[in-house]
Parts: structure tokens; C-alpha cells; sequence
């Protein structure tokens, strides 16, 4: 009994020492030099590798701040073995890039005890940010009030036109459709028709005159060119409202 004991703790101290000789432990001293002037203090740099499954945020590989440009942390990695690592900002969306903004290939070390790494960032990743829609030539809030006020304005006055001009329309219709028209009363009807269509045309020129003013010369080219296109409003005023309130 006494030999099967000492058998077995032959073969588990052998395993034990194999086991501490074959996976020592190693640590290693990491610090890097960040670009230009560094990151605030309440930014943070991460270390992200095969040593922590890639995580970018992994907390226990939070870097200790020296100063602004540099940073340090002392890792536990097993003897003798190949890593591969790079430096973020806490996701991917930060991490390193060469100094021509373009994907570094992963850094390499083969870990020791007591080893010291030191590295540079070249810079850091910065997403293209999304295109901004250009809206310096759009109508702003008091320039769209002005315009339905105009707009309003001038429905109003030419309000009183439309039944009037149907019914000189009537009128002139009925003198054409006579045996004999009377010429003299064609020439009356037809100079009614053009003070109903010159004080219809006088306030809506007088309206557009007060809405171009309160355009810049940008917004005016932009309905000019909308002008051009075939299915554009032929009303001016929803020209207007569309060629300069949605974008185009």
C-alpha cells in the first residue's frame, strides 16, 4: 500500500512539474506611443489579440495612461508561444492603421518572461463619416412662411377673376354662336377680358417680384435648372416648393 502510495504521488508530481515546465507562465511588458498628441484623458487605449479571443474592449486589457502619448500594460502569456496582436481604441471601428491610413498586418511576438515590447501607432482608424446632404440652397423656416403668405395672398385676389372671366367667356361665346356677331360688342368683351387678365397678371407679378427677393442666388439657379426638367410643376410657386424643399 505504502509503494502504491508513493507510485502515485511520483506520477502526480511528474505531471505537476510537466505541466508548470511546459506552460510557464511569461510576462510581458507592453508600451506604445500613440500619434500626434495623443488622446484625452478620458479616452482609452485597449490591447486585442490571440491572447484575449480579439475582444477590443476587453477590459483586463485596458492600457495604464503614462502620459498622453503613451501607454503600458504587463501581460500573462504562456512561454514560448506565438501571438498576435494590434491596438484599438475599443472597437474596430478604432483600430490602428499604417501611417497611409491603409490595414496593418497583425503584429507578431513570441512571448518571454520579463520581455518588453514597444510599439507606435502611425494613426488611428477614422470611418469616413456619412455624406451630408446638402441642404445650403433648401428653404429655411422663414422663407417658407413668406411664400404661403404670398401664396395665400395672391388666391385671394385673383379669387374675384375666375367667375368673371367665365362669365365674359359666356358672353363672348353667345355673341359668336349669333347669325351676325356684333364686332363692336367682340372688341368691348375683349378689352374686359384683358383688365381681368392684366389685374390677375399685376398681382401675381407683384407676388413672385416679393418671393425671388427673399431667395439667394443659389436657390434661383436651383429653379432654373428644375425649370428645364419636362416634368417640372408648371406652377411657379410649387416649382418653387419643390425644386428647393426636398433636395434636389
Amino acid at each position: 500500500m505504502k509503494r502504491f502510495y508513493y507510485i502515485l504521488f511520483c506520477l502526480i508530481g511528474g505531471l505537476i512539474t510537466s505541466g508548470f515546465v511546459n506552460g510557464q507562465v511569461a510576462a510581458v511588458r507592453f508600451t506604445v506611443e500613440l500619434p500626434g498628441s495623443g488622446i484625452q484623458k478620458d479616452s482609452t487605449v485597449f490591447l486585442v489579440g490571440s491572447f484575449n479571443n480579439w475582444n477590443p474592449s476587453d477590459s483586463n486589457y485596458c492600457m495604464k495612461r503614462i502620459d498622453n502619448k503613451h501607454y503600458t500594460l504587463l501581460v500573462p502569456c504562456f512561454s514560448g508561444k506565438k501571438y498576435l496582436y494590434k491596438y484599438t481604441l475599443g472597437s474596430w471601428k478604432s483600430v490602428e492603421k499604417a501611417a497611409d491610413g491603409k490595414d496593418i498586418d497583425n503584429r507578431t511576438f513570441t512571448s518571454r518572461n520579463r520581455m518588453k515590447i514597444k510599439d507606435v501607432v502611425a494613426q488611428w482608424n477614422h470611418p469616413v463619416p456619412a455624406a451630408r446632404k446638402v441642404t445650403d440652397n433648401l428653404l429655411n423656416k422663414e422663407q417658407i412662411n413668406k411664400i404661403m403668405t404670398l401664396k395665400d395672398s395672391v388666391i385671394k385676389s385673383l379669387a374675384p377673376a375666375l367667375p368673371n372671366l367665365l362669365s365674359l367667356l359666356q358672353k363672348i361665346n353667345t355673341n359668336l354662336l349669333t347669325d351676325q356677331p356684333d364686332t363692336l360688342l367682340e372688341k368691348e368683351y375683349n378689352k374686359e377680358a384683358v383688365v381681368i387678365v392684366s389685374h390677375a397678371l399685376d398681382s401675381l407679378t407683384d407676388a413672385m417680384l416679393q418671393i425671388v427677393g427673399i431667395l439667394s442666388a443659389e436657390q434661383k439657379q436651383k429653379i432654373k435648372d428644375a425649370m428645364k426638367e419636362p416634368d417640372a410643376p408648371k406652377d411657379i410657386i410649387s416649382l418653387i416648393m419643390e425644386s428647393l424643399n426636398q433636395g434636389k
